[in-house]
């Protein structure tokens, strides 16, 4: 798999770069700026891109976020592109961004601090890069953890919880079993009594799924309508 870096800290960098290539993945180019990496996609497009979130202004110092701007442009130019965007601080805010981006799929939001956890951050790229979606663990059990009055998640079992907070992080239904140690049958059954009781329509399609979750966090107002 063939994957550029775009960050503005050089060392931040050097040492995603060094961790990556250490797990076989092919690390062809690393970006400074956003213009950089939107040159080096465009000369040379790869299966994926791991970008940050906040650049800085280098004339006033101060953070933005670029990142999801050159997000924008990436797809926009490159439907098939994985991108996987990364982040300090992880919010719903910027997740409600980042799934918007083109049909949400092909996307990744992960935390920084996976870089002790590389086999996730290949992960994402490897799925991002076959279309699919990837949320951080961590964020995936926040946005279920938040509450409304009589929220129905709140009704939910702990294993529909667990099944649920898996499906979110756009697991198959394979790959929920195998984690939680059950069989496909009872995981099938699970996602279909949560999603009747949160009114999500059923399939199949990992990515539909993840997007449907989403949807119903939303406008249950478990995620926030708009972006800071």
């Amino acid at each position: 798999m063939r994957v550029i870096i775009a960050d503005d800290a050089p060392v931040l960098r050097q040492i995603y770069g060094a961790a990556l290539r250490d797990l076989g993945v092919e690390v062809v180019a690393e970006a400074g700026t956003p213009g950089e990496l939107l040159a080096h996609v465009r000369k040379s497009p790869p299966d994926a891109v791991l970008l940050d979130i906040n650049f800085a202004d280098h004339q006033g110092g101060e953070e933005n976020s670029a990142g999801l701007d050159a997000a924008l442009t990436l797809r926009a130019q490159f439907p098939s592109l994985g991108i996987v965007i990364f982040s300090v601080r992880m919010t719903l805010a910027y997740l409600e961004r980042i799934t918007s981006i083109g049909d949400g799929r092909g996307i990744g939001y992960i935390g920084k601090d996976r870089i002790r956890k590389l086999q996730d951050v290949v992960d994402a790229l490897q799925r991002t890069a076959a279309g699919g979606v990837y949320i951080d663990p961590a964020l995936a059990v926040q946005m279920l953890t938040r509450r409304r009055v009589r929220d129905p998640i709140s009704q939910l079992t702990d294993r529909q919880r667990d099944t649920l907070e898996l499906a979110a992080q756009g697991h198959t239904n394979q790959a929920i079993a195998k984690r939680m140690g059950i069989a496909v049958p009872t995981v099938e059954a699970n996602l279909t009594a949560v999603f009747r009781r949160l009114g999500i329509p059923t399939s199949d399609d990992a990515h539909k799924r993840v997007l449907a979750v989403l949807a119903w966090l939303r406008s249950a107002g478990s995620l926030p309508p708009n972006a800071p």
